[in-house]
């Protein structure tokens, strides 16, 4: 008979880093809070709308400073999602830069960074898009981290968006937990 530690019991403690897909836009309930009741897992969503590795919003939403309110909640996991506000720069170097800053806050702390890249609905995907893509899969195989490409294929369709296709519907919301959580469970749960 095996027994289980009363640590290897508790639920997986993830939290979210990311940006409005995450965060939600007039959804009645996100992703991350759908993963949590699907799976068991303890899941603190740090998204913040119009954030990304450069991206900042309305100042202290970019990724490193949700990293860093994220370690206040002891997760085993922190899981970046995003990157769609940094599709308008021009160079992809300070892409680099964020996100290599956000990994390193994340090992640092004795966490565990998964960074799933920019979600999209339809192909063919903006050029812009799969540029930040591109980057962010780099700078995670350089750095050992998991990385889930959401382009290809794309994690959603057209009709799980808004009609103005400003973010996805409930209905895509519930997609997007679906699949995270399978790849997530694949990444560490062995």
């Amino acid at each position: 008979m095996t027994r289980t530690s009363e640590a290897d019991a508790s639920p997986l403690a993830i939290a979210v880093v990311g940006d409005e897909w995450s965060a939600g836009f007039r959804n009645r309930t996100v992703w991350p809070t759908l993963m949590a009741e699907r799976t068991g897992w303890s899941v603190a969503n740090f998204a913040l709308p119009d954030s990304g590795f450069v991206a900042d919003g309305q100042g202290g939403h970019a990724f490193t400073y949700q990293v860093d309110r994220a370690d206040a909640v002891d997760p085993r996991v922190v899981l970046i999602v995003g990157g769609l506000g940094d599709t308008g720069l021009p160079d992809t170097k300070a892409i680099v830069v964020g996100a290599t800053d956000a990994i390193n806050k994340i090992i640092v702390g004795g966490r565990r960074p998964l960074l799933v890249g920019p979600t999209w609905f339809e192909t063919p995907v903006p050029a812009s898009v799969v540029r930040v893509s591109d980057v962010l899969r780099s700078t995670a195989d350089e750095m050992g981290v998991p990385y889930l490409d959401a382009l290809d294929p794309p994690l959603l369709t057209r009709d799980q968006m808004w009609p103005d296709l400003s973010g996805p519907t409930d209905a895509g919301q519930s997609a997007l937990a679906d699949m995270i959580a399978a790849w997530v469970r694949t990444q560490v749960i062995r």
